[in-house]
């Protein structure tokens, strides 16, 4: 228990420490970019918080953050490196606006839950082929899901363009909007937060619940450790890479379709700016755990609203935040760090226990 403690303080630290350059090494570049480097500092780390509108930007910035946070964790905790969430966010996100648009006469109580079913549905059977492919055959699955990416946003950009595209949409391809019993509407006008961050809360805790209290999420951890000790000890390892692997594809295709509802309003042609990608570093911020994506999702989300901010009050462009998220990328994913503290942790509580051993001994 006290080296799980240890080990968890390590990694907190790591983390804080990692997004800590981030952040010093950006402002570094402001200084040298800015005349007026004080007042871009001031814009990027105050204004996401400035006013109600500002925070209500970060909190929908981050839902489906939370999402590919989340669907990103599953499958890592299972050591399995998808990187296919881009994709399956964009099918269940198109399989979610097909069910909003021609499916008609239902009253909204019945309406938004299949139509966010048919958005776990999307995902999941997308992620279905890569999780089979790896567990099958053994093929790479970084080198699927990103193939698999391509292959859902070009299919589905072809369909919105020409099959299903709304004849009045003018020079942007999109679908019909989705009627107004349907949209995720907003807390209030004042604080315009779209009702999906309840959605992604839900979600948390269902996969926190699923990987820590339930016996599938203990054999996706077993098996995410060490694949040939479950397989020894009875678990169908195969059958866990592919669940986990359709579990990540449905929480994405859950957060393309939220997205949808609760910002578009309608589906448009590429309409995820690399959501499922920027999953990738919020799940490496929160070390694969569930409620901390929460975190993880907010702090990123803060990130990019900061640099918005900062573009609009100062000389310094909002790419500054890309460089930070970048080096947040570099720093956080140096698990070298990481795994050598660890290891001086448990030689220097190996070397106290074999001491207090051989004292005890010979006191004895």
């Amino acid at each position: 228990m006290m080296n799980n403690k240890r080990f968890l303080y390590l990694d907190l630290i790591g983390i804080l420490g990692a997004v800590f350059l981030a952040i010093i090494c950006g402002f570094i570049i402001i200084f040298f970019v800015s005349d007026d480097p004080m007042n871009a500092i001031s814009a990027f780390l105050a204004g996401p918080l400035s006013n109600p509108f500002n925070i209500s930007t970060v909190i929908n910035k981050a839902t489906p953050l939370i999402f590919t946070g989340l669907a990103l964790a599953v499958v890592f905790q299972t050591n399995v490196f998808s990187m296919g969430a881009e994709g399956q966010l964009f099918l269940g996100g198109f399989a979610g606006a097909l069910a909003a648009v021609y499916i008609e006469g239902l009253p909204p109580v019945i309406h938004i839950p299949l139509i966010l079913l048919c958005a776990i549905a999307g995902g999941a059977l997308f992620g279905f082929f890569p999780g089979y492919f790896k567990a099958k055959w053994k093929a790479d699955e970084v080198v699927t899901t990103l193939m698999l990416n391509y292959v859902a946003i070009i299919m589905t950009s072809y369909l919105v363009n020409n099959v299903f595209r709304d004849p009045t949409s003018g020079g942007y391809a999109r679908m019909p909007y989705f009627d107004k019993e349907i949209v995720l509407g907003k807390i209030s006008g004042a604080f315009p937060v779209h009702y999906g961050i309840f959605l992604a809360l839900a979600a948390v805790l269902f996969i926190y619940l699923l990987l820590y209290k339930t016996r599938l999420g203990y054999e996706m951890r077993l098996v995410g450790k060490n694949a040939e000790f479950a397989r020894y000890g009875g678990i169908k390892t195969t059958r866990i890479v592919v669940y986990s692997v359709m579990i990540s594809g449905a929480l994405a295709g859950l957060g393309g379709i939220v997205e949808l509802m609760g910002i578009h309003g309608t589906y448009k042609d590429s309409f995820s700016v690399n959501l499922g990608f920027d999953g990738i570093i919020i799940a490496l911020l929160a070390r694969n755990n569930p409620l901390a994506v929460v975190i993880s999702a907010l702090f990123y989300a803060y990130l990019q609203v900061g640099g918005q901010v900062m573009q609009a009050e100062s000389d310094v462009s909002r790419e500054l935040a890309v460089i930070i998220q970048v080096l947040l990328v570099i720093f956080v994913s140096a698990q070298a760090v990481f795994n050598y503290l660890k290891q001086r942790a448990i030689m220097k509580n190996g070397k106290k226990n074999s001491t207090d051993k051989a004292v005890k001994a010979h006191v004895g």
